[in-house]
């Protein structure tokens, strides 16, 4: 990450695994300069598939990853106006999510706005098709609490409540996965069948950067080598069994992210169900989710 004096605008995605910040600008020709890109692994949905709430210990971890990037904000000198923090499906979902909203407020000064599911599936549209003017491109957007699936024209667009670390959580025994793989395909059939049929699809996430290092076969987790290379569809499922039978220690002598080891093979299934239901022509991968759409829309609408 490089340090920018004076950047331009700030995205802030809360998810149910990970928070993500993504300071930048966008140049004359559309495209978003990146100043810094941060993520953070607070898990904050953590229990969540169990109790319905979010834990305290969880909700801690989350809030001082918000207070820490609101203080990098201010050091950057990047004023409100130009700051949008947004919540996923972790704060849909928990029951106390609103009380969490207010104690963000009240230690890191960021009013964090609740997406739809629709306008999360939106925004992870954008931040792929701005990338590829011209082209028709499907997206898939697995993450910790709900997968979504747009279409290639961006007016489909469905969510189905399964993510990484819902999955994990609900079959957290290695002979669980079978379980775990029909759960995620259950769910898949609330999506088009054949709705990416004859195009190309975007992975979008953490999950589809850990695939692509996989697949690649790096000595270590390169999300920069990785960034919109191809993937055969099959191979989600594939590794998705294969990290199901690895104890942990195991998984992290792989290329992957070490803070995304206990649930990547959650992830993976989730991806390889969706992938299955809407049966692309090519897949390819990106970690430039939703914080870039975000981010965009953020530029676009102050322009306007």
């Amino acid at each position: 990450m490089s340090a920018r004096t004076e950047p331009s605008w700030a995205a802030i995605d809360v998810g149910t695994n990970t928070v993500l910040m993504l300071v930048g600008r966008v140049d004359a020709a559309g495209r978003i300069e990146v100043g810094e890109d941060h993520c953070r692994t607070p898990r904050l949905g953590e229990g969540l598939a169990r109790s319905g709430c979010i834990a305290p210990a969880a909700a801690e971890r989350g809030l001082r990853v918000l207070e820490e990037f609101a203080r990098r904000l201010r050091e950057l000198g990047l004023p409100a106006e130009r700051t949008r923090a947004v919540g996923t499906a972790v704060l849909r979902r928990a029951a106390n999510a609103d009380e969490f909203l207010e104690r963000a407020r009240a230690r890191s000064g960021l009013a964090l706005e609740v997406l739809s599911e629709e306008q999360e599936a939106r925004l992870s549209h954008l931040a792929v098709a701005a990338e590829r003017p011209g082209s028709r491109t499907a997206i898939v957007d697995v993450g910790g609490g709900s997968t979504e699936f747009t279409g290639a024209d961006g007016s489909a667009r469905n969510s189905i409540p399964i993510g990484a670390v819902v999955l994990a959580e609900s079959f957290p025994r290695a002979e669980d996965f079978d379980a775990l793989l029909a759960t995620a395909r259950r769910a898949a059939q609330a999506l088009p069948e054949a709705g990416a049929a004859g195009e190309t699809c975007v992975l979008l996430g953490g999950t589809a950067i850990n695939l692509a290092c996989l697949e690649s076969g790096l000595e270590r987790f390169d999300h920069a080598a990785v960034e919109g290379s191809r993937v055969r569809p099959e191979a989600a499922e594939r590794w998705a069994e294969r990290l199901a039978r690895l104890p942990l220690e195991r998984r992290l002598e792989l290329p992957i992210e070490r803070e995304r080891a206990s649930i990547l093979h959650a992830g993976l299934a989730c991806a390889a169900a969706a992938l299955e239901r809407v049966r692309p022509a090519e897949v390819r991968v990106s970690g430039r989710g939703l914080r870039f759409g975000l981010l965009r829309e953020l530029f676009e609408t102050s322009a306007d």
